[in-house]
């Protein structure tokens, strides 16, 4: 191997080091930055804050991310990639009509309890009233396969007669969505109103329990 062979080799596997630090290096910086907007909120959050987090400089946050805008949105996009992708995973349609939608429901509580900052991110977002999600065609057009997943399951359940005549698709899934949610998002007004602690395992396992059956009540309401 000749001298000009060394030195490509060595550029080569120097590039290569880069782009793995550089890899790196945007996965550190994009967790911090999912920790500190799910806590702090688009207002609340600081870039500095996020590259001491990440443990990099600013200027890397910069580099990777651009604008503090721009990497929310990103963080945004990404939590909703990450659930959508999880959610046609579970071949929904492939599924009866009513164990579908338990599925879905079952799936939805255990994503939201798993990832308080998606919930954290949600109610910051619908605080804002929509002022990201609303401009992002990312979320939107990721929404596509559970959006056509409850409509068949709706329509299917229908005709076998096993759903009310008048179920919505959007409603029903509206409905999951907020049985998944309330207790997460307000555990602690709760709490305090009950005077018992809704953060609690067994809570929420007596939970899961209970809006599975509520779900499943209903849907067998016509049948």
């Amino acid at each position: 191997m000749d001298q000009q062979q060394e030195i490509a080799i060595g550029s080569k596997a120097r590039k290569l080091r880069q782009r793995r630090q550089g890899a790196g290096t945007r996965e550190l910086i994009f967790r911090a930055a999912m920790k500190e907007f799910s806590r702090f909120g688009y207002s609340g959050a600081r870039m500095d804050r996020i590259a001491s987090t990440a443990k990099c400089n600013i200027r890397m946050v910069y580099h990777h991310f651009g604008k503090k805008k721009d990497l929310y949105r990103i963080v945004l996009e990404e939590a909703y990639v990450d659930i959508r992708q999880k959610e046609e995973a579970l071949q929904l349609t492939k599924l009866d009509p009513v164990e579908g939608m338990v599925r879905l429901l079952e799936f939805t509580f255990d994503h939201f309890m798993r990832h308080p900052e998606f919930v954290a991110l949600l109610t910051n977002e619908n605080l804002m009233h929509g002022k990201f999600v609303l401009k992002s065609k990312k979320i939107t057009q990721t929404a596509s396969p559970l959006r056509n997943a409850v409509e068949t399951l709706v329509k299917r359940g229908k005709e076998m007669k096993l759903f009310p005549a008048d179920l919505d698709a959007v409603n029903m899934y509206v409905t999951i969505a907020a049985l998944s949610w309330f207790h997460l998002s307000n555990a602690y007004t709760l709490s305090s109103m009950f005077g018992r602690d809704l953060t609690e395992a067994k809570f929420r396992e007596t939970r899961q329990r209970h809006v599975r059956d509520v779900v499943k009540a209903y849907l067998s309401a016509s049948s």
